[in-house]
Formats: structure tokens, sequence, C-alpha cells
């Protein structure tokens, strides 16, 4: 107690700063000085969890004293928001007793401020507070008595399955399906160590039959599992499971693929029971392992996947540009139908679900056997055409041919509409296969008779690629003799004395003169452009080989038999060494004046479509384009041909290197200048959605396109010869618009120069999808004055080209290689 009188000097320092802080807060005890005042006193308040006197203990002695009312104090005065604060009484706690903590006042003033005391009041002894067991409530008279022995036997009755089964998918992931290897070894071991192997098992086979436990929320994984795509996608017919490499090795046989990695030598068969449910039945995986290189094998349908492995097998290039990196790849089987995906878990599933949608693209289409043979057609020819276009074509009961082919998302978004799809290019190449060409005659005569009985048939090893497709498929023999030193370069009988067709040069073509042609029924101009009324021959003679066909169900006949016997025969081309070429030109008498020009041209050739209405036994003229370029882009149109009749004409000379084979051409040109010609309407509708993109080597064409064309160029055969010297004038001016069929696309790359009076070549030729990549050499009788000759010179023309290509073929030092004449000289 501090007395009213005593001076504020006499106060020691730690009252006075303990009064100071009881002044500045007058609610509230500083429990810190108070600690310090009495240190075997601890704080024992309401705010402890760990001391609540309310909850846990109980005082022997309460004193409930009215806590005096106290101040409203206001916080964030600011805002003037009142906030009331309610002092609660502190205890603490003494040894083992409660005291309760008061203020009193002094009624005298410290310091200039009114004194106040702190007064502990015993509130009594502190005793814990006693909770009542469950032996107290049994010692009441009311409780009921329990049998320990029926509870005891209750426990022995086995667990329902279906509880079992309940209780084992309870412990089944919720979303998570790949695991961390610890996560998945330690539910791995719950369900080992939880349940007996024969639950696990009872577990197994209930998820094997598909039937879901009552009131519970299990749910059938297969969806994503890899063993169910095979009833997600229709194509696939068995699918293993992913499985790691790096687990391949060191795992023993007989193990269920999709185990390997999860299991080893060492592992029970318990706990292969607990992998097998989260394997097969939860769907569930080590991530560790997903992240590595694994491989899953994919067996397809036979149809989807010849398709697939057609030509370049375009979706495996593909896939493996886009998604493969090193260590990857995908293999294909062909023996088994069965592609090998080698990469992550995550990114075979992506393949798979871009091969099914590759595979949703494919498209069929059929055509009329008839259209290009009576006759069926081999096995081998439709799997060669079918790899040559990368379609799969086979023949039906209704003597259909079905082209099948996986179409490409993109042409579409390219906007190539309107050209020609895989079914027009398996029709073609069959068309152009087993139908001869049309207006097209040939003649075979033979050289060195004396020889022939010495003579045999050479089986060919020249390059196949200088044949046509179906023509590669054979074998073919060329007759020879036995050479003979300088016997060769001597000059033999010339069994040809004339061609067919008259050898004539060629003349520039002479400029539109203002009658039009019209087209049928609508009598519209066809923009200032019209057939030519004269027809040109064109000669041109190549060298090569003459192979007959050498099959051991048909060989060819001897000679001289083989000259009337039509035994089907190719002709394979072939050319000097480039330096001989040179030579030619530097021994030229007018080689300081010759010109040697360089040409690259697009031709482009259509054949009257069928079936066509035969009217008369008549036969539409065949459609030859040729397309000028520069600098690799096409710049117009050059010509067009109606060809109304070729002949060719094959001279078999075996006793020299090379054979002769002289083609001639007769045909009406169209007149017009060639912008004019550009927007001919029938071309511009053919040339405005093809795609001629010669930098690239890309060149698609429309498959069909109709011409105007004039009777006087069709080909007459039977009765309609005299219709045609009775009506001259009404055949002149008649004009059919006429279907024609895309058959073929050739880029020719030349280069040409005078030789002895006429043009000998050397162009290289381009044939495309389904045709032959060759080189030629050849000589025409070059461009004349245009002025008409008298029958002398055009005989003394015609015996002096057959001269000349005769003794070109013979001279064995153009044909025998470079070197060996080099040496030989």
């Amino acid at each position: 107690m501090i007395a009213p009188s005593v001076s504020s000097s006499a106060i020691c320092l730690r009252c006075q700063l303990r009064l100071i802080r009881q002044s500045s807060q007058p609610l509230q005890a500083p429990s810190c000085i108070f600690a310090l005042q009495h240190p075997s006193l601890r704080r024992f308040a309401s705010d402890s969890p760990a001391r609540a006197f309310g909850q846990d203990h109980v005082a022997e002695e309460q004193d409930h004293t009215p806590d005096s009312e106290k101040r409203v104090q206001y916080g964030n005065t600011d805002k003037n928001y009142p906030v009331k604060r309610m002092d609660v009484p502190k205890r603490r706690l003494s040894r083992n007793r409660i005291l309760t903590e008061d203020t009193r006042n002094l009624e005298s003033d410290m310091l200039g401020k009114p004194a106040s005391v702190i007064v502990m009041k015993d509130e009594g002894l502190y005793k814990k507070r006693v909770r009542r067991l469950a032996a107290e409530s049994r010692d009441e008279p009311n409780s009921e008595q329990i049998d320990i022995e029926a509870l005891l036997d209750s426990q022995r009755e086995p667990p329902n399955p279906q509880e079992v089964r309940e209780n084992i998918d309870g412990l089944r992931p919720k979303t998570e399906t790949a695991l961390s290897e610890r996560k998945f070894r330690k539910l791995q071991a719950l369900l080992t160590d939880g349940f007996l192997s024969a639950q696990l098992q009872d577990y197994l086979e209930h998820h094997k039959q598909d039937d879901l436990p009552s009131g519970s929320n299990w749910k059938n994984p297969r969806s994503s599992n890899e063993k169910d795509l095979a009833s997600r996608y229709e194509w696939i017919r068995e699918i293993s499971p992913w499985m790691p490499l790096a687990c391949q090795s060191g795992v023993a046989d007989g193990i269920d693929p999709s185990l390997r990695g999860y299991v080893t030598d060492s592992t029970t068969i318990k706990q292969k029971l607990a992998i097998r449910i989260m394997r097969e039945c939860w769907g569930l995986s080590i991530a560790e392992l997903d992240a590595g290189l694994g491989e899953t094998r994919v067996k397809i349908g036979n149809h989807e996947f010849v398709l697939l492995m057609r030509g370049t097998q375009r979706w495996m290039t593909v896939m493996g540009k886009i998604w493969l990196e090193p260590g990857e790849k995908i293999e294909a089987f062909r023996n088994q139908k069965t592609l090998r995906l080698v990469t992550t878990k995550p990114k075979a599933a992506i393949l798979i679900e871009d091969l099914d949608q590759t595979l949703k693209q494919i498209k069929t289409e059929s055509f009329p056997m008839s259209l290009v043979t009576s006759k069926p057609i081999d096995e081998a020819v439709l799997e060669e055409v079918g790899r040559i276009t990368n379609t799969h074509t086979m023949g039906t009961d209704s003597r259909q041919l079905r082209v099948t082919w996986i179409e490409l998302k993109k042409r579409a978004l390219q906007g190539l509409i309107g050209l020609e799809n895989l079914c027009d290019i398996v029709f073609r190449l069959l068309l152009t296969a087993y139908k001869p060409q049309p207006a097209t005659t040939t003649t075979l005569y033979a050289t060195d008779q004396d020889g022939w009985p010495t003579g045999r048939f050479v089986t060919d090893a020249i390059d196949k690629k200088k044949l046509g497709w179906k023509d590669r498929m054979g074998q073919w023999a060329r007759y020879s003799l036995p050479l003979t030193l300088g016997g060769a370069d001597s000059v033999a009988e010339n069994p040809l004395e004339r061609l067919k067709l008259p050898v004539e040069r060629q003349t520039v073509s002479s400029k539109l003169d203002e009658n039009n042609e019209h087209v049928p029924e609508t009598q519209l101009p066809l923009r200032s452009v019209k057939w030519a009324e004269d027809l040109k021959v064109s000669t041109k003679a190549t060298f090569g080989y003459i192979l007959h066909a050498n099959e051991p169900s048909a060989l060819p006949p001897p000679l001289p038999d083989l000259l009337t016997a039509n035994h089907p025969r190719v002709f394979a081309s072939i050319t000097p060494h480039p330096l001989h070429l040179a030579e030619l030109k530097a021994s030229d008498d007018k080689a300081t004046n010759s010109v040697i020009s360089t040409n690259t041209t697009i031709v482009i050739r259509f054949w009257p479509s069928p079936p066509r209405k035969i009217v008369r036994n008549d036969t539409p003229p065949l459609l030859e384009l040729r397309l000028a370029t520069s600098g690799g882009k096409v710049e117009g149109v050059e010509s067009l041909r109606a060809i109304k009749q070729i002949h060719i004409t094959d001279v078999m000379l075996p006793g020299s290197l090379v054979d002769l084979r002289y083609t001639q051409a007769q045909y009406a040109e169209l007149k017009g200048a060639p912008a004019r010609l550009a927007t001919w309407q029938p071309l511009a509708n053919f040339l405005e959605p093809a795609r001629l993109d010669l930098e690239h080597g890309k060149l698609e064409v429309p498959p069909r396109q109709r011409f105007p064309i004039p009777r006087r160029l069709f080909n007459y055969t039977g009765d309609s010869d005299r219709d045609i010297t009775a009506n001259p004038d009404l055949l002149m001016n008649k004009i059919d618009m006429i279907d024609y069929t895309f058959t073929s696309l050739e880029i020719h790359r030349s280069v040409s120069m005078p030789y002895e009076g006429f043009n000998i070549t050397y162009t290289s030729i381009d044939g495309q999808r389904g045709g032959s990549y060759r080189a030629e050499v050849s000589l025409e009788p070059g461009i004349g004055s245009g002025v008409s000759a008298d029958k002398e010179d055009t005989d003394k023309l015609h015996s002096d080209f057959l001269v000349t290509c005769q003794k070109f073929a013979r001279t064995d030092s153009l044909w025998s290689g470079y070197l060996a004449t080099r040496r030989g000289s």
C-alpha cells in the first residue's frame, strides 16, 4: 500500500515505469511487469488453449465479483467507428492455487495522476476435471450388459465379397492415372497388406465380367486402356500395351506385356495381383516410365495397311518429321500388317489418334472395266498401278474396278479443285496400257537377211525406267547378229525405200485469215481462232532398241515370221556419248554458221473419251497441246495439234548396235496468235484450274475437256469414204463437240543443231507419274522456207533423209562409248 502523503520522489523507478504504462493503458494490466514482480506466478488466461482454465479445470472456491463497467474506447478516430472493449478478469496459477488479478484505486495521486494498486484474489485450489470412463457407465444400474463372446463370434464371419470389392475400389485414385513411382509402390503395398490374395483375385475376375459393384463409384477404365483402342477404332485389329524399352531385357518370358517394367523375377504372386489390379483395372502407370522410350505394336486391317504402305509411305514420313525425336521411329512389318511405334507413351497415343484422322480421309470410286479392256486384268498389274498411284485397286464381281485412296486435306485448302483425282489417274494409266493408241498403225522391217540364221534374241539389260509402267513388268529381247570387224560401218542394203507418209520440212504457221469457225448450235465465233485447212506431216527418226516380248509363255517367232506375226514389241531409246555429239557439231561443214537452240516444252496429249457413240465408223483425231516455258514458268500456248493419223515404222538392224524407228504424224494446227489461243474458251477452261508449277515439278490438270473438232479431221472407214466424196463441203463445215480424256503429260528439254542438212535434237523427257524417264537423239527434216517444192525435190529430200538416218544408226563409233573409241584410235 502507498500512503497518500508520500511524495513522488520516494517511489522507485520500477513502480514509476509501471504506473506510466498503467496510465497509458488503463484497461490492460501489464503482464510482463507482473511477472517480474511475481516470478512464481505464471499466466493462466482464457486466451491460452494449453492452459484454458474454463475447459479443463475447476476452481475449488469461486468468488463471483461483478466486473465494473469500463469506459468505451474508440479506435480509428479518423473514421469515428466506436468499438467497445470489455475487460476479462485475468487468472494466474501460483503453484496449486488460482489467483484472480484486480485493480483498486488508492484515492490519492501519484505523479499528478490517480494512484491504484493490483490486488490478487485467491480463488481456491487448482483441480483437474475428471472424465467419466465407459466402465463407470456399466456400473450404473440402468446400463445393458454386453455379451463379449457373441461380439467375438460375429467378427469371425467372413466379409461380404461385394464389400471387399468396394473397399479395394476405395483405394483407387479418383483423377490421377500417371503416378510417381513412390506413390505407385505405396498404393501397391496398401493392396498387398490390406487384402488377401483370394480377395484380389476375385476383384480381377469381377472386373473381367464388367460388373459394377452396387453403391460404389467404380468405373470401367477400359476406354483409356490401350487394349480397348481396337473397339474405339475399326481399323485396329490388335494392339499391344505400351511397354518401356528399358525394361524389355532381363524380364522372364511369358509375362503379360502390360506388366513389364512393373514386376521383376522376385515379385511375389500377391504383389503381381495387386499390380494387375492397378494396371488392368485402374489403368495406372508410373510417370517416370511413361516419360521414357517404349514401344507399342498396332495390327491394322489389310485394306488400310496397303494404303499406308503405298508409294513414299506419306503418313510415316510426315509424322516422323513432325513428332519424332532422335531415337524414336515408326516401323512397318508388311507380312504381319503391323506398325511398331517406338516413342514415349503420350506420343504413341497422339500418333494413333492422328492415324485415325488420316484413315478417315479414305475415298473410294469405281468405273466399268469394259472402258479399259474386255479381258480380266491380272492382279500383278493392279498391284503395280496401285503402287504408282498410292491407291488400292481391285476388281469386283460386277466387272467394276474399285479404286481406294487416302485424300490429302491440304488439297482442298490449296484450292486444288476440278483436277485429276487418283481414280482418274488409275483410269488413264490402264487405258493407255491396254487400249492401242487410236489412229495409229505400225510396220516392221529388218535388214541383214543373209545373217538371220546366225542371229538370236538377246535379253535386254537396259534401264527399265525408259519403258512405260506396264512394259517394265515384262521381259524383252532384241534380235542381234554377231558383230564383225569392219562390217558394221559398211552401208548395208536399205529395206525401206519410202515411208508411208511424205517427208516434209516444217514451215512457220501462216497468219490467221478472216474465216472463223463457229461453235455448233450457237454460231458464236471462237475468239478469232480456227483449225488450219491444210494438213501437215511431221517426221522424226529416233535411235534405240526394238525389243520383242520374251515371256516363257510367248516367245518371239524366228525371222522372217516375226515381221508379219504382230508380236508385241516396244522401243527403248538410247543416246550417244555427249562428247560424240559435240564432235558432230565441230565436224559440220557449216559449223561456223550453225545455231544451237534450246527449248523446254510441256506436251499434253488427249484421246477421245470412251465410250463414244460411233457414227459412220469415224474416229476423232488425237490432240496434242504444247505449252511454251521460260525461266521455269509457263508462258503460254505454243500450239494445239489435231493429229489425224500416226504411222510408226520400225527398222531392225541386227548387225548394228542400234535400231531405227520412224514416227510420222499427219495433223492440223489451231491457227491464231498465242494470246488468243490461251483465251480460246476450251483451252481456257482446261488451263485455268490447272496447276503448272514447273519449278517444283507439280503438274496437275483436269481429267477431261470438250473441244470443237471439224468433221474433216476425223478418220473414216468403210462406207464413210463414199460419203466423204459425195458431200465434201458438208464435212468441211461441220464441227462436233468431242469429249477428250487427258492421257499423258511430258516435259521435253531439248537441244537442237544442224546435221548434214537436217536437224539433230537431243531431248530429255520426263514422263511424270506412270510415264518413262528417258533421253533420245532424233533426226528431223528441219524447217523449210515455206515455198512449195516440186515432186523431184520432195523425192530427193525423202531418200536423203532415209540414207542419213541409216548411216547415223550404223556408225558404231557413236554408240560404242567414248573411251572405247579413244583407245581404238
